[in-house]
């Protein structure tokens, strides 16, 4: 009885460790960023935008801002290399998410002549507690203008509404401010855009 109970653990152990053992699973990302298949370079790329200056200059070396109709997904942006601040949002939101950043997609809207509303859509994301740059502790949160890095190390950013401040001074008095909407990391839903 005991070689048996000896032979049928044995037997067990081999099938479970060499059977399941052989077994490979693709590694997959919980939401494709409109992939559709996967595609391993895509894959370590974002790997390697681990944080907000990674991103940042993988923006600045490879893309360009472009107008155009429509929104790109994260994975369209990737691929064309080119986008408006709208592209720009949606894949700096998808890339910072992915690497467990709490993130926004901010709309800000304002005026630039008597009754003509413009709007621009910047990233807000919270800084992690280990992002540090060059040695200084960073405010709470820090937000992308397209492919600009727009951070302090003072606590100015310490709200989502100081960031819509800090990008309208930028404008100067040229454009008018006239409101802004918070809206999660997918805002623009592309998951189920029409293609």
């Amino acid at each position: 009885m005991k070689k048996l109970f000896i032979s049928g653990m044995i037997l067990f152990f081999y099938v479970f460790f060499v059977s399941c053992g052989g077994v490979t699973t693709p590694t997959t990302v919980p939401d494709d960023g409109g992939m559709g298949s996967y595609d391993s370079q895509f894959i370590s790329l974002l790997n390697k935008l681990y944080n907000p200056w990674k991103l940042m200059d993988y923006l600045i070396d490879n893309t360009q801002y472009t107008e155009h109709y429509g929104i790109y997904t994260p994975y369209e942006f990737y691929l064309k290399k080119e986008g408006d601040c709208a592209d720009y949002s949606v894949f700096s939101c998808y890339v910072l998410h992915y690497h467990d950043y709490v993130v926004y997609s901010v709309c800000i809207y304002f005026l630039h002549e008597p009754g003509e509303t413009e709007g621009h859509v910047i990233t807000v994301f919270e800084h992690k507690a280990t992002d540090q740059y060059f040695g200084f502790i960073l405010a709470k949160y820090g937000y992308f203008i397209d492919h600009k890095l727009c951070l302090t190390a003072t606590p100015s950013l310490d709200s989502i509404k100081f960031c819509v401040d800090d990008y309208m001074e930028r404008w100067g008095e040229e454009y008018n401010f006239d409101y802004y909407t918070i809206n999660p990391w997918n805002y623009c839903d592309y998951k189920n855009m029409a293609r």
